[in-house]
């Protein structure tokens, strides 16, 4: 602190010492619109100083030595301005240019909307220090996507993870979602995930962000605790005069050939007092329907040898209608104030997610010869709650401070209430091994012979709570007038607290306890005539529903069902809970709570995160620049969970456990410097090397210790855990050309250490190794959780081109070109346990039992080979159109001890049309969004020999018809 202290005194006077300097500021606008140009640069001709316009179109350029310059005003697309000034000893200018669109041998040219938004983002995307993909405001809103996460799947190297169709985790260059970082206005937001550090994007509204960002190599400035990249979502704040925005929409999802859902956005916003206090209001209200069919299967390999591609048989399959409905309500109130030099702003984010789920499954335990039927009603619902509080002072022009202060939270919570029907000796034959598509063909379609089994009553709930502060200090300095920069320093600090749930019981109907089976008889009369009493059992009919007798799913191709009555089944769960609820395993009554996998999971803790960094930004003349510098982060965690012994009977009981707490803490420099030079106009090359790291998840680093007496089998995690950490290389070369467009080509490079995975089950020879009680010698870790011991590489290509057609004839200058392609490969090498037996003959003879450590190499989880994004846009007065594709290779979905159970999914392409046409209403759009037009599924396949599906999953098309006005 004291040599923090120093540097800021020191500032201070250096600032006071070029006090005569002079200075220049304002704003570069868009000349036909009146819109600010964000990105825009402003140069000091035949100096190394200039500035890039913020995000409001403003810009800064101080300590300028008094004197006479030229001042040159460049946005791509757009033609450049010179202006020549002339600066007095502390003269503070300010002025506003204003930019005209590129002109072809005198003839005006319209921007399009299209191409608008294309400019914004190569504009601020050249302008960013750190190497940075945009999507800018214009882009977003002109032709929107269904969300936030699917505009991000049309950016260079990312992918988007999606449920029943619709985008809510984002995969970078390759890693997972819990490996990247999301934020808004640079504040971390609170994870969603139960057992990860990912974060849920389905709940930001596109209609409330100014921009997306997506740092792939960040600045010291910038948190480093992220392998892949960083999410930051830009929220708008009000612009001049008052402004009303309001659009509604109706979808149509063709899977259940609904036309019911909606959507309606309002934001309002103005300025006040001479335009120094602005306040934006914002509501989004959405119902969608997001229901899929699903198929899912399991494989073992009977015989299976560890260096052989071994065949697999099915041991269970499961047919699935989801029928999801996703309620949303998004809000956003931001508020700022301009004073002299500084300003002040708040913001407030709320997304609330609540999904509706009913759930018809099929199952077949193959391996049972037995079939189920599930009816599930299931509650999801995520709340996350964003205040931030920013504040930016600037000191003569030179010295500039900002700080934030900020409350990020996030709950989830899931209840269910499941009923089974089942049947026993459902098959004509042996089952196992049976395909997908042959599975109902053998089965035994006997009402008769189906029974009401039991009912589940599962609830899991996380949360978390961080309280960030951060102060950031910057100074602009000159030493010559080809040599300024600006040093910079700041420290952050984060505590994050942390708590997961889970409530697990259940109750029979079948073979209930007699005293239980009696009293049900007498408490629902209607009954009587269906009881079986010397088998305490009941037959279908009173136990079904009526409406779900069966159901047809993957366009007819499956027929499922019969399922219960969930409001009957309701009642009787009612009944056996306030008469029949025990924990007493003799009995195994109608009802129980399951006190061992209710509690065993449970966890809650707390997190410090500190950090601090030192930077230079330093220009050589206006075609070279150098950014270095080092950050410093340390995180102390202390989470509590349980240890103790499982008794074998009863199984369910929670005796013998004790909470344990376990603390420690990791600290961590990571350094970086970035290079960019500017041979020419139109070329620019960047380059960038970095170290970055991702910390555990909550639930692998808690001190979970879980024994069973009888076989010494132990379920543990691994608080020890260490963060990955990874050295990063980034090449990147740009063209920029008036007729050409923008073309980009970008090399990267990641050596991955200490990257956590399951070595699969281990012998337990010395126990004090793994921090276990001694009577557990001998005994087996079902799953344990390391780091790996080798470094991962990760490697790729990433293509960029975008253009716009303005210069050729008549309707053709409309048309805009958007595509990019990406290759990635990855080689990582998963640690392998093989548990031999060799006899040692002694004497004694005996046999010993070893952990025999391999490793097998494949690709990182998550990572597609290519990706290629192509979209076509035409633009004619207030007419609108996109057609857009988006084709990624197969992914790597699940690594597994055995190479014939690894999963991976097939190609994946889409189609997605999007249309809008402005009314003679002025300010009034009609828009129509056509989404997975040619009904594209998610697979995946087993790396077996005849590539079984182990899961399928089929959304359809939906489309989206609304109406948008803007005042």
């Amino acid at each position: 602190m004291r040599t923090y202290l120093c540097t800021l005194l020191l500032l201070l006077l250096g600032n006071y010492a070029l006090a005569q300097s002079a200075s220049m500021s304002g704003k570069v606008f868009d000349a036909a619109t009146g819109e600010t140009l964000v990105g825009a640069n402003v140069i000091l001709t035949g100096t190394s100083q200039g500035a890039a316009t913020d995000g409001s179109g403003s810009f800064l350029i101080a300590n300028i030595r008094p004197g006479r310059y030229v001042v040159r005003i460049g946005y791509i697309g757009f033609e450049t301005q010179l202006d020549t000034l002339t600066f007095e000893p502390g003269a503070r200018l300010e002025i506003d240019y204003r930019l005209q669109f590129q002109t072809l041998e005198g003839e005006e040219i319209v921007v399009t909307a299209q191409a608008q938004g294309q400019l914004a983002a190569i504009n601020q995307q050249l302008a960013e220090k750190s190497l940075v993909n945009v999507v800018s405001a214009d882009r977003i809103e002109e032709l929107p996507d269904a969300n936030a996460a699917e505009s991000l799947a049309r950016i260079p190297g990312v992918t988007v993870q999606r449920e029943g169709g619709e985008g809510n985790k984002v995969v970078i260059r390759g890693l997972s979602p819990k490996y990247n970082a999301v934020s808004v206005n640079g504040i971390r937001l609170a994870a969603t995930d139960s057992s990860d550090r990912s974060t849920d994007l389905s709940g930001i509204s596109q209609y409330m962000l100014e921009g997306i960002e997506v740092t792939k190599a960040g600045t010291p400035d910038q948190d480093g605790d992220v392998l892949g990249g960083t999410v930051n979502f830009r929220l708008k704040k009000a612009e001049s005069g008052f402004k009303a925005r309001g659009m509604v929409q109706r979808m149509h999802s063709d899977l259940r050939n609904s036309f019911s859902d909606y959507k309606a956005v309002l934001s309002i916003s103005n300025r006040y007092f001479s335009d120094t206090f602005g306040v934006l209001a914002l509501v989004d209200l959405e119902e969608r329907d997001r229901s899929s069919n699903e198929l899912g299967a399991s494989y073992y390999n009977p015989g299976a040898q560890p260096d052989s591609l071994n065949d697999v048989t099915s041991n269970a399959i499961s047919l699935n209608d989801i029928v999801r409905i996703n309620k949303r309500l998004n809000s956003l109130l931001v508020t700022d104030l301009k004073f002299n030099d500084g300003s002040v702003r708040y913001s407030y984010l709320r997304s609330s997610i609540d999904s509706d789920q009913h759930q018809f499954a099929e199952e077949y335990a193959l391996a049972f010869v037995s079939r189920y039927f599930d009816s599930t009603l299931r509650d999801r619902s995520t709340r996350v709650n964003t205040h931030i509080l920013e504040l930016e002072k600037s000191f003569a022009s030179k010295l500039h401070i900002d700080a934030s202060a900020s409350k990020a939270t996030s709950r989830g919570e899931s209840t269910e209430f499941s009923a089974r029907l089942g049947q026993a000796q459902a098959f004509n034959t042996a089952p196992l091994g049976v395909s997908v598509g042959e599975v109902q063909s053998i089965a035994i379609d006997d009402p008769n012979a189906i029974e009401p089994y039991d009912y589940a009553m599962p609830f899991d709930a996380s949360e978390e709570t961080n309280y960030s502060y951060e102060v950031n200090v910057a100074y602009d300095f000159r030493l010559s007038g080809k040599l300024s920069g600006r040093v910079k320093t700041g420290a952050k600090k984060r505590t994050k607290s942390r708590s997961y749930d889970k409530e697990v019981a259940n109750g029979r109907i079948k073979n209930s306890a007699r005293e239980a089976f009696d009293s049900l008889l007498i408490a629902f009369p209607e009954l009587d005539e269906y009881a079986n009493p010397g088998g305490r059992g009941f037959p279908l009919e009173p136990f079904a529903s009526q409406h779900d007798s069966s159901r047809t799913i993957f366009g007819g191709a499956y027929s499922i069902g019969p399922f219960a009555d969930l409001d009957f089944m309701e009642e009787v769960a009612d009944f056996f809970i306030a008469n029949f609820s025990t924990a007493d395993y003799w009995e195994w009554n109608a009802h129980q709570r399951h006190e061992t996998n209710s509690n065993l999971f449970d966890y809650s803790g707390e997190e410090t995160y500190s950090a601090a960094y030192a930077m230079v930004d330093l220009s050589l003349g206006s075609r070279l620049n150098l950014v270095t510098g080092v950050r410093w982060e340390s995180n102390q965690t202390s989470y509590t969970s349980w240890q103790g012994w499982i008794p074998v009977i009863p199984s369910f009981s929670f005796a013998g456990y004790d909470e344990v707490t376990h603390r420690r803490q990791n600290k961590h420099a990571l350094p970086a410097l970035f290079v960019r030079l500017r041979p020419t106009s139109w070329l620019e090359l960047r380059f960038a090397k970095t170290e970055t790291l991702a910390r555990p998840g909550y639930s692998d680093l808690i001190p979970l210790a879980s024994f069973v007496g009888i076989n010494k089998s132990v379920i543990m995690r691994n608080p020890s855990l260490e963060p990955a950490e990874s050295r990063n290389l980034d090449l990147n070369a740009s063209v920029t050309n008036r007729y050409l467009g923008f073309a980009s080509v970008t090399y990267f490079k990641k050596n991955i250490a200490n990257l956590i995975y399951s070595s699969g089950k281990r012998y337990i020879d010395d126990p004090e190794k793994y921090g276990l009680p001694e009577e557990l010698e001998k005994g087996f870790i079902q799953e344990y959780i390391t780091n790996s011991p080798n470094e991962a590489h990760l490697k790729g290509w990433e293509l960029d081109y975008q253009t716009r057609f303005w210069y050729l004839p008549g309707l053709l200058s409309g048309l805009v070109f958007n595509g990019n392609y990406t290759v990635t490969s990855s080689d990582v090498a998963y640690p392998r346990t093989i548990i031999e037996y060799m006899v040692d003959y002694g004497p004694p003879i005996r046999v010993l039992t070893i952990n025999n450590d391999s490793t097998y190499v494949d690709r990182m989880v998550d990572q597609p080979d290519r990706i290629l994004n192509v979209s076509v846009g035409y633009d004619y007065k207030g007419f609108s159109l996109r057609l857009s594709s988006l084709m990624r290779s197969d992914i790597f979905r699940k690594s597994n001890f055995w190479r014939e159970l690894r999963e991976s999914s097939d190609t994946y392409q889409r189609w997605d049309l999007s249309m809008k046409q402005s009314l003679p209403v002025k300010g009034l759009d009609v828009y129509v969004n056509v989404s997975n037009i040619t009904g594209s599924e998610d697979i995946n396949r087993l790396l077996d020999p005849a590539l079984s599906i182990s899961q399928r999953q089929f959304y359809g098309r939906t489309v989206d018809i609304g109406l948008r006005y803007e005042y």
